[in-house]
């Protein structure tokens, strides 16, 4: 279905209560029979949340492939696009529904000092006033405004004024910017936990790594001796508060998977006074960095302060405490709402120095009523059940249409990292314009120079003719062993693939319907709306 790239988005993992087994730890069994060890025939009233999750492993509403669409997550936008009613689950795609009287402000950044506000232009606009930080900047026509000059690290809140032909106001929108949140491409490697700390005091710091998604848990060593269990793949740092300032500390953080396989560790050294001396002497401004650890967790954390004794923290414009401490962990955001933090840098009589504010929010809303033209779902297995080795397979109705994308496959669970071969199977494709051509695929990578980066890419595909996939249910079947996957429609084999090739990878298993993009073209106004892909059943079974 996707192929995405340089996609690293922060997501925490979060163990489900659910029957079926999160990770297969034992090898197939050829010489047994196929017994069925995940299933979901959709009679409920809602969506089983304990079964399916509603975002990709790299994170809620992601475009790519040059889609239109949004997947809600959540109701996101008061839209539910999972239906469910005689047994069947319909994951429905709409037009998105736009408020002509509402801008949608949001934003693109550039590059660390450049930015342009986006917005959506309502009903009767003819002009728009730009403020920054409560001050006139411009008066625009058209539905961008873009800003050159901007400073990295600082918040920048700006507000939108539409006017009509008279000169009046009609609807205002406010946004914050801060150039430190685009997205930076980092060059392939080999995977690592990326190990790092900071010295907040003499007696506080803090690790932090990059969670592997197979993670499980963390074993911590501290100076030789077991010190620590972390259960569970959330865990991305260790706060300590009870250092010696003066003595020095190796910490290993070995990861170990879900079937208690260790993935990797890594070691690290330091002493927190000498950390603590050598940060005290700070820098003239303050910066606020922040970390998003999922869609309701976050932390901020700022730079040294030249003079600074200590720090005023305020959110949403309510006094929270004074520390010398240099970071704020929170977690009860909500998605979609802004949560608005103010530091303010003292000296040892209390004048303020500097000041600056950030403005977390963990589900951008107005980026996908500005952007996307449809609103859409997608369901996945990743926290409930991912698997080696065995056959999936779905009952289901896909829709007719122009750039309607329906899909179902399975997607290995380590994407982008420790294993590096990144299967993906693509059990079923379905073109809204071509209702008899059911398309398979199996998409890997490769390490075409030998150097350990797996950075080429091969696909085997294929088509198969069948009835009318909008017209009637259909079965979309694999089977995946050792060195074998083999492709059935309506217990029919279509296709097959042998060899060394095949991966060896956990994966998970994705329903989704796609609007756009590449492989279907653009919808139209012939494409019917809403979209439905209905699905009777998703079993998966093992020996």
């Amino acid at each position: 279905m996707f192929h995405p790239t340089n996609i690293i988005v922060a997501t925490a993992l979060l163990f489900l209560s659910h029957t079926a087994t999160a990770d297969t730890c034992v090898a197939e069994d050829l010489t047994s029979e196929y017994k069925l060890v995940f299933e979901d025939n959709f009679d409920g009233t809602e969506l089983d949340r304990n079964k399916w999750d509603t975002e990709y492993l790299w994170g809620p509403g992601v475009v790519i492939n040059q889609e239109r669409q949004y997947y809600v997550n959540e109701d996101q936008f008061g839209y539910n696009p999972f239906k469910m009613g005689n047994g069947n689950l319909s994951i429905e795609a709409i037009k998105t529904p736009f408020d002509r009287t509402q801008l949608y402000l949001t934003s693109s950044i550039y590059s660390a000092t450049s930015a342009e506000l986006l917005w959506r232009v309502p009903a009767a606009a003819a002009e728009y006033e730009i403020y920054r930080n409560g001050e006139y900047q411009a008066t625009v026509s058209g539905g961008s405004y873009f800003e050159p000059q901007i400073r990295e690290g600082i918040d920048y809140a700006y507000e939108v004024v539409a006017l009509n032909a008279n000169g009046n106001r009609i609807v205002t929108a406010q946004l914050t910017i801060n150039t430190a949140n685009r997205y930076i491409p980092s060059p392939s490697k080999p995977f690592a936990l990326d190990l790092e700390y900071k010295v907040y005091s003499p007696g506080t710091a803090e690790l932090f790594w990059r969670s592997p998604n197979r993670a499980g848990r963390y074993e911590i060593i501290r100076n030789g001796s077991a010190y620590k269990t972390l259960d569970g793949p959330s865990f991305t740092g260790l706060y300590e508060s009870d250092l010696s300032p003066d003595t020095s500390y190796t910490y290993t953080v070995n990861s170990y998977d879900r079937c208690d396989e260790l993935i990797l560790g890594e070691t690290i050294t330091f002493t927190p006074n000498e950390q603590q001396n050598l940060n005290s002497e700070g820098v003239e401004r303050l910066v606020i960095a922040v970390a998003e650890y999922s869609k309701s967790t976050a932390e901020i954390s700022w730079n040294a302060v030249s003079g600074a004794a200590s720090y005023d923290i305020f959110q949403d414009d309510i006094f929270v405490e004074n520390t010398d401490a240099r970071s704020v962990f929170m977690n009860d955001l909500v998605p979609g709402v802004d949560r608005r933090f103010r530091v303010v840098v003292l000296d040892a009589d209390g004048n303020t120095i500097d000041e600056t504010g950030r403005v977390i929010n963990t589900a951008d809303n107005s980026y996908a009523l500005n952007r996307q033209a449809y609103l859409s779902g997608v369901i996945t297995s990743y926290n409930s059940f991912r698997f080696l080795y065995g056959k999936v397979e779905m009952r289901a109705r896909m829709p007719a249409g122009n750039g309607l994308w329906s899909a179902f496959w399975l997607l290995n669970a380590y994407y982008n990292q420790d294993q590096p071969e990144d299967p993906e199977i693509d059990i079923i494709e379905a073109l809204g314009d071509r209702t008899t051509i059911a398309h398979q695929a199996y998409h890997y990578k490769t390490d075409p120079n030998g150097d350990g980066q797996f950075e080429g890419s091969k696909s085997v595909e294929n088509q198969s003719f069948i009835n009318d996939f909008s017209a009637d249910f259909h079965t979309y079947a694999v089977e995946w062993s050792k060195g074998l996957i083999v492709w059935f429609v309506d217990g029919v084999e279509v296709k097959r693939v042998e060899g060394d090739i095949v991966s060896d990878e956990q994966m998970y298993v994705i329903a989704n319907l796609a609007v756009g993009g590449w492989f279907p073209g653009p919808a139209d106004e012939t494409t019917p709306f809403p979209a439905k892909f209905e699905i009777d059943y998703i079993r998966v079974y093992q020996r």
